[in-house]
Protein backbone atom coordinates (compact mmCIF):
# COMPACT_ATOMS: atom_id res chain seq x y z
CA UNK A 1 0.00 0.00 0.00
CA UNK A 2 0.51 3.59 -0.25
CA UNK A 3 1.89 4.99 2.78
CA UNK A 4 -0.05 8.52 2.93
CA UNK A 5 -1.83 10.31 0.15
CA UNK A 6 0.07 9.43 -2.82
CA UNK A 7 -0.76 9.92 -5.89
CA UNK A 8 -0.36 7.07 -8.86
CA UNK A 9 -1.02 8.24 -12.51
CA UNK A 10 -3.96 5.82 -13.81
CA UNK A 11 -3.45 3.51 -16.61
CA UNK A 12 -4.57 5.92 -19.32
CA UNK A 13 -2.51 8.68 -17.75
CA UNK A 14 0.65 5.87 -18.31
CA UNK A 15 -0.03 5.04 -21.53
CA UNK A 16 -0.22 8.45 -22.52
CA UNK A 17 3.10 9.64 -21.07
CA UNK A 18 4.35 6.89 -22.82
CA UNK A 19 3.32 7.83 -26.21
CA UNK A 20 4.56 11.29 -25.82
CA UNK A 21 8.02 9.86 -24.46
CA UNK A 22 8.37 7.80 -27.84
CA UNK A 23 7.03 10.84 -29.99
CA UNK A 24 9.85 12.74 -28.15
CA UNK A 25 12.09 10.03 -29.10
CA UNK A 26 11.27 9.59 -32.77
CA UNK A 27 11.03 13.52 -33.11
CA UNK A 28 14.86 13.96 -31.99
CA UNK A 29 15.81 10.99 -34.20
CA UNK A 30 14.39 12.97 -36.75
CA UNK A 31 15.66 16.02 -36.02
CA UNK A 32 19.21 13.73 -35.91
CA UNK A 33 18.65 12.25 -38.99
CA UNK A 34 17.75 15.59 -41.04
CA UNK A 35 20.06 17.26 -39.26
CA UNK A 36 22.75 14.57 -40.84
CA UNK A 37 21.31 14.70 -44.20
CA UNK A 38 21.90 18.71 -44.56
CA UNK A 39 25.31 18.53 -43.26
CA UNK A 40 26.32 15.34 -45.62
CA UNK A 41 27.16 13.35 -42.51
CA UNK A 42 29.31 10.84 -44.97
CA UNK A 43 29.32 8.86 -41.47
CA UNK A 44 31.50 5.57 -43.10
CA UNK A 45 34.08 7.58 -44.72
CA UNK A 46 36.69 6.81 -41.56
CA UNK A 47 38.57 4.37 -40.58
CA UNK A 48 36.68 3.42 -37.31
CA UNK A 49 33.31 3.76 -38.63
CA UNK A 50 34.45 1.39 -41.79
CA UNK A 51 36.02 -0.74 -39.57
CA UNK A 52 32.96 -1.28 -37.15
CA UNK A 53 30.50 -1.51 -40.72
CA UNK A 54 32.23 -4.05 -42.08
CA UNK A 55 32.62 -5.99 -38.93
CA UNK A 56 28.78 -7.13 -39.76
CA UNK A 57 28.46 -6.35 -43.05
CA UNK A 58 30.84 -8.77 -43.92
CA UNK A 59 28.67 -11.51 -42.65
CA UNK A 60 26.25 -10.67 -45.83
CA UNK A 61 28.13 -9.10 -48.23
CA UNK A 62 28.87 -11.71 -51.11
CA UNK A 63 24.89 -12.82 -50.74
CA UNK A 64 23.88 -8.46 -51.23
CA UNK A 65 27.13 -7.28 -53.18
CA UNK A 66 24.83 -8.42 -56.29
CA UNK A 67 21.95 -6.01 -55.23
CA UNK A 68 24.58 -3.31 -56.08
CA UNK A 69 26.49 -3.63 -58.37
CA UNK A 70 27.73 -6.50 -61.31
CA UNK A 71 29.90 -8.53 -62.97
CA UNK A 72 29.25 -6.38 -65.87
CA UNK A 73 29.88 -3.08 -64.67
CA UNK A 74 32.86 -4.33 -63.01
CA UNK A 75 34.03 -5.96 -66.41
CA UNK A 76 33.45 -2.32 -68.44
CA UNK A 77 35.98 -0.85 -65.48
CA UNK A 78 38.22 -3.43 -66.44
CA UNK A 79 38.41 -2.75 -69.68
CA UNK A 80 40.49 0.48 -69.31
CA UNK A 81 42.83 -0.94 -66.86
CA UNK A 82 44.79 -3.00 -70.21
CA UNK A 83 45.61 -6.23 -68.39
CA UNK A 84 47.65 -7.67 -71.27
CA UNK A 85 47.72 -11.73 -70.69
CA UNK A 86 51.48 -12.02 -71.54
CA UNK A 87 54.30 -12.36 -68.97
CA UNK A 88 53.60 -12.40 -65.36
CA UNK A 89 51.12 -9.19 -64.39
CA UNK A 90 51.90 -7.81 -60.94
CA UNK A 91 48.04 -6.57 -59.79
CA UNK A 92 47.25 -5.07 -56.57
CA UNK A 93 43.75 -4.75 -55.79
CA UNK A 94 43.01 -1.86 -53.18
CA UNK A 95 39.93 -2.42 -50.83
CA UNK A 96 39.46 -6.37 -52.60
CA UNK A 97 36.88 -6.97 -49.83
CA UNK A 98 36.09 -10.62 -50.58
CA UNK A 99 37.66 -10.26 -53.66
CA UNK A 100 34.91 -10.39 -56.31
CA UNK A 101 37.09 -7.52 -58.26
CA UNK A 102 40.03 -9.70 -58.21
CA UNK A 103 38.35 -12.65 -58.89
CA UNK A 104 37.08 -10.97 -62.30
CA UNK A 105 40.81 -10.03 -62.85
CA UNK A 106 41.87 -13.62 -62.94
CA UNK A 107 39.43 -14.86 -64.67
CA UNK A 108 41.25 -12.36 -67.41
CA UNK A 109 44.34 -13.01 -66.28
CA UNK A 110 44.53 -16.10 -64.95
CA UNK A 111 48.94 -15.98 -64.83
CA UNK A 112 48.44 -12.39 -62.99
CA UNK A 113 50.30 -12.20 -59.61
CA UNK A 114 47.49 -10.65 -57.67
CA UNK A 115 47.82 -8.91 -53.89
CA UNK A 116 44.08 -8.21 -52.30
CA UNK A 117 44.65 -5.25 -49.50
CA UNK A 118 41.78 -4.28 -47.40
CA UNK A 119 41.13 -2.68 -44.13
CA UNK A 120 38.79 -5.21 -42.59
CA UNK A 121 40.46 -8.64 -41.19
CA UNK A 122 36.54 -9.89 -42.06
CA UNK A 123 36.44 -9.07 -45.17
CA UNK A 124 39.73 -10.35 -46.01
CA UNK A 125 38.85 -13.52 -44.30
CA UNK A 126 36.36 -14.34 -46.75
CA UNK A 127 38.44 -13.46 -49.44
CA UNK A 128 40.73 -16.25 -48.11
CA UNK A 129 38.22 -18.85 -48.18
CA UNK A 130 37.34 -19.06 -51.83
CA UNK A 131 39.30 -21.52 -53.76
CA UNK A 132 40.30 -19.04 -56.66
CA UNK A 133 41.83 -16.90 -54.70
CA UNK A 134 44.29 -19.47 -52.52
CA UNK A 135 47.18 -18.28 -54.48
CA UNK A 136 46.83 -14.71 -53.80
CA UNK A 137 48.41 -12.67 -50.92
CA UNK A 138 46.76 -11.21 -48.44
CA UNK A 139 47.61 -7.77 -47.08
CA UNK A 140 45.71 -6.19 -43.95
CA UNK A 141 46.81 -2.55 -44.52
CA UNK A 142 45.15 1.22 -44.69
CA UNK A 143 44.91 2.32 -48.23
CA UNK A 144 46.57 6.21 -47.34
CA UNK A 145 49.71 4.49 -46.25
CA UNK A 146 50.32 1.24 -48.80
CA UNK A 147 53.26 -1.13 -47.07
CA UNK A 148 55.19 -2.03 -50.36
CA UNK A 149 57.99 -0.51 -52.05
CA UNK A 150 57.72 2.32 -54.79
CA UNK A 151 57.31 0.49 -58.08
CA UNK A 152 56.20 -2.95 -57.03
CA UNK A 153 53.00 -3.47 -59.17
CA UNK A 154 52.18 -3.27 -63.07
CA UNK A 155 48.58 -2.29 -62.65
CA UNK A 156 46.37 -0.87 -59.19
CA UNK A 157 42.77 -1.48 -59.35
CA UNK A 158 39.74 -0.84 -57.15
CA UNK A 159 36.39 -1.03 -56.88
CA UNK A 160 33.46 0.71 -54.60
CA UNK A 161 36.41 2.02 -52.28
CA UNK A 162 37.98 5.16 -53.35
CA UNK A 163 35.01 7.64 -52.71
CA UNK A 164 35.33 6.43 -48.86
CA UNK A 165 38.88 7.26 -47.88
CA UNK A 166 39.35 10.06 -45.50
CA UNK A 167 41.78 11.42 -47.96
CA UNK A 168 41.59 10.37 -51.07
CA UNK A 169 44.29 11.65 -52.79
CA UNK A 170 46.78 10.47 -50.31
CA UNK A 171 45.92 7.50 -51.15
CA UNK A 172 45.91 8.21 -54.62
CA UNK A 173 49.16 8.75 -54.17
CA UNK A 174 50.14 5.77 -52.65
CA UNK A 175 48.83 3.99 -55.43
CA UNK A 176 51.18 6.53 -57.89
CA UNK A 177 54.39 5.64 -55.88
CA UNK A 178 53.82 1.69 -56.11
CA UNK A 179 52.19 1.16 -59.49
CA UNK A 180 55.59 1.14 -62.10
CA UNK A 181 56.05 3.59 -64.75
CA UNK A 182 53.96 3.22 -67.66
CA UNK A 183 51.29 1.32 -65.64
CA UNK A 184 47.76 1.78 -64.76
CA UNK A 185 45.66 2.97 -61.90
CA UNK A 186 42.08 2.05 -62.01
CA UNK A 187 39.17 3.24 -59.61
CA UNK A 188 35.59 2.39 -60.18
CA UNK A 189 33.36 4.72 -57.78
CA UNK A 190 29.80 5.68 -57.39
CA UNK A 191 27.96 9.10 -58.34
CA UNK A 192 25.31 10.52 -56.87
CA UNK A 193 22.12 8.60 -56.99
CA UNK A 194 19.23 10.09 -59.16
CA UNK A 195 16.23 10.07 -56.81
CA UNK A 196 16.46 13.11 -54.49
CA UNK A 197 15.27 11.45 -51.30
CA UNK A 198 17.66 8.51 -51.91
CA UNK A 199 20.69 10.69 -52.62
CA UNK A 200 19.86 12.88 -49.67
CA UNK A 201 19.80 9.69 -47.26
CA UNK A 202 22.66 8.03 -48.79
CA UNK A 203 24.96 11.29 -48.02
CA UNK A 204 24.99 10.52 -44.22
CA UNK A 205 27.02 6.98 -44.98
CA UNK A 206 28.59 7.80 -48.18
CA UNK A 207 30.35 10.33 -50.17
CA UNK A 208 29.51 11.26 -54.03
CA UNK A 209 32.00 12.85 -56.08
CA UNK A 210 30.83 14.42 -59.28
CA UNK A 211 33.40 13.19 -62.26
CA UNK A 212 34.77 16.32 -62.37
CA UNK A 213 36.30 15.78 -58.38
CA UNK A 214 37.44 12.09 -59.65
CA UNK A 215 39.37 13.92 -62.15
CA UNK A 216 40.71 16.55 -59.54
CA UNK A 217 41.91 13.60 -57.43
CA UNK A 218 43.71 11.55 -59.65
CA UNK A 219 45.45 14.57 -61.54
CA UNK A 220 46.05 16.44 -58.01
CA UNK A 221 48.17 12.62 -57.14
CA UNK A 222 50.25 13.36 -60.35
CA UNK A 223 48.40 10.59 -62.60
CA UNK A 224 48.24 11.60 -66.26
CA UNK A 225 45.99 10.38 -69.24
CA UNK A 226 43.09 10.63 -67.06
CA UNK A 227 40.48 8.91 -68.80
CA UNK A 228 36.53 8.26 -67.65
CA UNK A 229 33.71 6.26 -68.76
CA UNK A 230 30.29 5.55 -67.36
CA UNK A 231 29.40 1.87 -66.34
CA UNK A 232 25.96 0.31 -65.27
CA UNK A 233 24.38 -2.79 -63.71
CA UNK A 234 22.24 -3.83 -66.70
CA UNK A 235 19.22 -4.40 -64.80
CA UNK A 236 19.28 -0.58 -64.26
CA UNK A 237 21.53 1.83 -67.05
CA UNK A 238 19.66 4.76 -65.89
CA UNK A 239 21.76 4.35 -62.53
CA UNK A 240 25.52 4.67 -63.48
CA UNK A 241 29.07 4.52 -62.16
CA UNK A 242 32.22 5.82 -63.18
CA UNK A 243 35.23 4.01 -63.92
CA UNK A 244 38.47 6.13 -63.74
CA UNK A 245 42.05 5.50 -64.93
CA UNK A 246 45.09 6.82 -64.93
CA UNK A 247 48.79 6.11 -65.70
CA UNK A 248 52.13 6.68 -64.74
CA UNK A 249 54.19 8.28 -67.32
CA UNK A 250 57.31 7.33 -67.45
CA UNK A 251 59.53 9.83 -65.83
CA UNK A 252 57.16 10.52 -63.25
CA UNK A 253 59.19 10.56 -59.71
CA UNK A 254 57.55 8.51 -57.01
CA UNK A 255 55.83 10.21 -54.38
CA UNK A 256 57.38 10.00 -50.36
CA UNK A 257 55.96 6.78 -48.83
CA UNK A 258 52.98 8.28 -46.85
CA UNK A 259 53.86 6.51 -42.92
CA UNK A 260 51.10 6.67 -40.32
CA UNK A 261 52.11 8.83 -37.54
CA UNK A 262 53.24 7.26 -34.59
CA UNK A 263 51.45 6.59 -32.09
CA UNK A 264 51.64 8.67 -28.74
CA UNK A 265 49.59 9.81 -25.43
CA UNK A 266 48.23 12.52 -26.89
CA UNK A 267 46.98 10.53 -30.54
CA UNK A 268 45.56 7.85 -28.24
CA UNK A 269 43.71 10.04 -25.64
CA UNK A 270 42.31 12.24 -28.84
CA UNK A 271 40.81 8.61 -30.42
CA UNK A 272 39.52 7.74 -27.12
CA UNK A 273 37.67 11.84 -27.08
CA UNK A 274 36.59 10.95 -30.55
CA UNK A 275 34.72 7.54 -29.77
CA UNK A 276 31.48 9.27 -28.86
CA UNK A 277 31.35 11.45 -32.01
CA UNK A 278 32.35 8.19 -33.93
CA UNK A 279 29.16 6.46 -32.29
CA UNK A 280 26.64 9.08 -33.30
CA UNK A 281 28.33 9.38 -37.00
CA UNK A 282 28.12 5.58 -37.10
CA UNK A 283 24.25 5.28 -35.42
CA UNK A 284 23.09 7.95 -37.91
CA UNK A 285 24.68 6.28 -40.72
CA UNK A 286 23.68 2.64 -40.16
CA UNK A 287 19.88 3.95 -39.76
CA UNK A 288 19.84 5.88 -43.06
CA UNK A 289 22.04 2.42 -44.53
CA UNK A 290 18.53 0.69 -42.79
CA UNK A 291 16.42 2.65 -45.22
CA UNK A 292 18.23 2.65 -48.06
CA UNK A 293 19.59 -0.91 -48.50
CA UNK A 294 16.24 -2.02 -48.53
CA UNK A 295 14.93 0.31 -51.28
CA UNK A 296 18.15 -0.95 -53.10
CA UNK A 297 17.22 -4.28 -53.12
CA UNK A 298 13.57 -4.06 -54.34
CA UNK A 299 14.82 -2.04 -57.01
CA UNK A 300 17.21 -3.98 -58.22
CA UNK A 301 15.11 -7.56 -58.16
CA UNK A 302 12.86 -5.13 -60.13
CA UNK A 303 15.04 -4.45 -62.77
CA UNK A 304 16.59 -8.05 -62.78
CA UNK A 305 12.92 -9.52 -63.20
CA UNK A 306 12.48 -6.87 -65.94
CA UNK A 307 15.30 -7.27 -67.70
CA UNK A 308 14.85 -11.47 -67.27
CA UNK A 309 11.49 -10.70 -68.85
CA UNK A 310 12.93 -8.68 -72.23
CA UNK A 311 15.58 -11.44 -72.40
CA UNK A 312 13.51 -14.19 -72.56
CA UNK A 313 10.50 -12.26 -74.88
CA UNK A 314 13.23 -11.41 -77.71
Amino acid sequence: KCPGNCWRPSRQQALFRSSMLSRSWTVLAAVALATAVSLRLEGLCSQTEARWFYWGWSLVYDEMQPYFTSDEMREAGLDMADLVKSGTLNVLDVGAGTGTLSRQVLRRVPTAKLTLLDLSPEMLERAKAKPELAPCSFVLSDAESLPFDDSSFDRVVSSGTLYYYPRPVVALREQLRVVKPGGHVLAMGSLAPKPMLVRLLAQTFNRFPTEEQYVQWFEAAGLSNVRTRYISNPWNAAQYALAIAGTKAAGTASPPRSLPPPPTLQSRLRELAYLPVAAIRFAVAIIAFAVIGPIQVLTARRGMMQLAANQTGS
